[in-house]
């Protein structure tokens, strides 16, 4: 496997019907960050990063990258603060889940900071799998088509497209980046639903994802 996101590839099995059934329920959802070796406190007092909106205090753990690896986010702000406030902090679960990846630290916790329940799994085990494969993710990363509903219970859905021909796998021990064409598979449709309550440490944490790889709309 040659991508960075070996283990992304697979579709976690949930539809964005389901998320979006789930969201009248959504903030009475429990985080649960019980997976071993994650901190879930730690976060709360680390640096501040930017944040949705200009009134935003509340303090993030750095969802900062390495040298070799780019991620843009080529979506622009809605003039609406909750929808502005979900796709920022969806961008920075992405963003968390690939810091952690690329640093081979299961340990990094803003992945943590932005997830809870399903959210969770999936990151932690996004990176373990290139952990345990010994790979770190380069290139050019690009996210766009991006489209976010906020909802009266307490959450929101998000989605977006992802354009994964630029970036690859490099391996941890020799530092050799092992390329491959892009085909179809490069493109890559996400469905995140994101819960905000009580519970969220003032952030929209992202507690279901779909990924879906060959998304054929996301090709332009």
């Amino acid at each position: 496997m040659t991508r960075s996101t070996l283990p992304t590839a697979t579709a976690v099995a949930l539809t964005l019907a389901t998320a979006l059934a789930l969201t009248a329920c959504g903030s009475d959802s429990k985080p649960s960050n019980e997976i071993s070796g994650i901190p879930t406190t730690a976060a709360t007092t680390a640096p501040a990063t930017p944040s949705a909106t200009p009134g935003d205090s509340v303090k993030r753990p750095p969802t900062d990258l390495p040298s070799d690896l780019k991620m843009v986010f080529t979506w622009p702000k809605t003039g609406d603060s909750a929808r502005d406030s979900v796709l920022n902090d969806g961008e920075q679960y992405i963003r968390a889940i690939k810091r952690a990846s690329a640093k081979n630290d299961l340990k990094d916790p803003a992945y943590a900071f932005y997830s809870r329940n399903e959210g969770l799994v999936y990151a932690h085990n996004q990176v373990k799998a290139n952990i345990d494969g010994g790979w770190a993710p380069t290139g050019d990363d690009r996210y766009y088509e991006a489209k976010a509903d906020v909802f009266k219970a307490g959450s929101a859905t998000l989605t977006f497209c992802r354009d994964q021909s630029k970036v690859f796998s490099k391996k941890v021990k020799t530092g050799e980046v092992v390329r491959s064409p892009a085909n179809d598979k490069s493109y890559v449709l996400y469905n995140l639903l994101l819960v905000k309550d009580g519970s969220s440490n003032g952030v929209w944490q992202t507690s279901k994802i779909t990924v879906l790889e060959g998304a054929l709309q996301c090709k332009g």
